[in-house]
C-alpha cells in the first residue's frame, strides 16, 4: 500500500513577491529602445546608399520617420510622471537620447555621450530585485543603442572629433535636467 508524502513545499505554488510589472516609463523606454533599433537600422541604410538609387527617396522618407519616432517616444517619456525611483535613470537616458539624436555638431554630440561615463551612476539602475534588473537590461540596452548612434557616419566626424575642445565642459541644460 502507498504512503502519501508531500514532496512539495507549500509556499512554492504561491506567486512571488518580487516580480517585475511595467510602470508608464518603463512601458514607453521599451517602445523607445525599438525606435532607436529603427532609426539605427534606417540610418545604416543611408550610409550604404547610393543618392543616385532610386530606392533612395524612400530610405531617406524611412529614416526621417524613424527620428521623428524616436523624438516622440522621448518626449513621452519626459512628459511622464514617475511611478518609482527606478523610473529615474530611465528619464536620464530619454533626455540624454533626445539631446544626441537632436545635436547640432560632433563636437555637442561627443560631449553628450561623454555624460554615459562620467556621470554613469545617474544613467544606471542599482536597484536589488526583478525590477531593478529589468530596469537596468532595459537602460544597458539603450546605451548600447547609442554606441551604435555614434558610429554612424551623421555623427561621426573625424575631422571635427579633432578640432573638439580639451576642456571637460558638458552642456548645462542636460546637467540641470539630471536633478530629476
Amino acid at each position: 500500500m502507498a504512503i502519501l508524502i508531500a514532496t512539495t513545499l507549500p509556499c512554492v505554488t504561491e506567486a512571488s513577491r518580487d516580480l517585475f510589472s511595467h510602470s508608464t516609463i518603463s512601458r514607453k523606454f521599451t517602445q523607445l529602445n525599438i525606435a532607436l533599433s529603427k532609426y539605427i537600422e534606417f540610418e545604416r541604410d543611408l550610409e550604404a546608399a547610393d543618392c543616385f538609387d532610386l530606392a533612395f527617396q524612400a530610405w531617406t522618407t524611412d529614416a526621417e520617420a524613424a527620428r521623428k519616432d524616436v523624438l516622440h517616444a522621448t518626449d513621452a517619456i519626459t512628459s511622464s510622471p514617475l511611478e518609482r525611483l527606478e523610473d529615474r535613470p530611465l528619464k536620464r537616458s530619454a533626455l540624454l537620447v533626445r539631446a544626441l539624436i537632436v545635436s547640432d555638431n560632433e563636437v555637442e554630440f561627443t560631449a553628450l555621450l561623454r555624460l554615459l561615463d562620467r556621470y554613469a551612476p545617474l544613467f544606471a539602475c542599482c536597484t536589488a530585485g526583478a525590477v531593478g534588473a529589468r530596469v537596468q537590461q532595459m537602460l544597458e540596452t539603450c546605451h548600447s543603442h547609442l554606441d551604435a548612434i555614434a558610429e554612424l557616419g551623421e555623427f561621426n566626424d573625424p575631422v571635427a572629433a579633432g578640432a573638439e575642445p580639451t576642456s571637460d565642459a558638458e552642456p548645462d541644460t542636460l546637467l540641470a535636467t539630471c536633478t530629476i
